[in-house]
């Protein structure tokens, strides 16, 4: 959580303010790079489960087999 910065001037009039949403969007794209600028963590993306190929055996083959 993040909260609203106001950046004064000498005088201490409100220069600027640094609402809490681009804080927080600084923050996290900074989060991801090196000091130096450079992408160190890549953002995770959703990876596909593969199916398994070949033949499966279910659970119920294991347990109740016709012998």
């Amino acid at each position: 959580m993040f909260y609203e910065v106001r950046i004064l001037d000498r005088k201490g009039e409100v220069k600027k303010v640094l609402s809490t949403k681009s804080l927080s969007k600084r923050y996290w794209k900074s989060f991801f790079e090196k000091p130096g600028g450079t992408e160190v963590l890549k953002r995770s993306k959703v990876k596909k489960i593969k199916k398994p190929r070949g033949n499966m055996i279910s659970h119920e083959d294991l347990y109740f087999s016709d012998s």
